[in-house]
């Protein structure tokens, strides 16, 4: 690995996806805010970035060779299905099994441990943030994109007049999420159980770390691949659409 410091943690990302595991593990965010250099983003979570580096090398050593970037070769109606049948899928079934959980685990245990009630607040405020942007994208976002790239030359100049608009506040609404999961980890001293945890505990803390990586994951394929890709299509399609 080299130049690191010229680059920000999303470029690594996207020219590295496996590298995506390593940021995962120092909390670096790559998805909503990516544009952050490299140095600057493993000091923003009080991590030395020649340790970060020292991670990467071993793993882009380790498996680089063996993970496939498909992203690279997908079209934008196969990215889109991908993000639908394993992001927006994931998350939605996640969302309705974790909500009586996180009700059951706050009833429970909210008396001595008085941030469970909280991180049920920020758990409802995901799921009222999520379920209605996961909907926008699939029946507004997703179906124009999917047209413009099948159809090119003869798409039809959708009624939010650029695909930049949407796209404009489906970032604005990720930064959103991204605040309420850092939140959420903060709260919980990163998901860390206490003594003696019931089980009931524990798998509410596992699933909401999956839940939050997948979103990363979810995240990052839609602002860093995807959005751009899509706007980059229309302005090639519509040269003198005006913002």
């Amino acid at each position: 690995m080299q130049n690191l410091q010229t680059k920000t943690v999303r470029e690594i990302a996207l020219e590295m996806p496996i590298t995506t595991r390593v940021f995962e593990e120092f909390k670096i965010d790559y998805c909503c805010h990516g544009n952050t250099l490299f140095d600057e983003a493993c000091r923003n979570v009080g991590a030395e970035p020649e340790v970060v580096m020292e991670k990467l090398d071993g793993v882009i050593e380790t498996l680089g060779d063996r993970e496939h970037d498909w992203v690279a070769d997908a079209s934008l109606g196969e990215l889109i299905d991908h993000i639908v049948d394993a992001h927006h899928v994931f998350t939605r079934d996640e969302m309705g099994q974790l909500t009586p959980l996180m009700a059951k685990v706050a009833t429970r245990h909210g008396d001595h441990y008085d941030y469970l009630l909280r991180l049920k607040e920020l758990f409802a405020l995901l799921v009222d943030d999520l379920g209605p942007h996961m909907m926008k994208e699939e029946m507004v976002l997703f179906p124009y994109v999917k047209k413009l790239e099948s159809q090119h030359m003869s798409a039809a100049i959708p009624p939010f007049g650029t695909v930049q608009n949407p796209v404009r506040m489906m970032r604005i609404e990720h930064e959103a999420v991204g605040d309420i999961l850092k939140e959420m980890r903060a709260i919980t001293n990163d998901y860390t159980l206490p003594e003696g945890a019931c089980p009931s505990f524990t798998a509410l803390y596992h699933r909401l770390a999956h839940l939050e990586a997948d979103l990363h994951q979810h995240i990052h394929l839609e602002n860093n691949i995807l959005f751009p890709r899509a706007v980059e299509l229309e302005q090639k399609t519509f040269p003198l659409l005006v913002e």
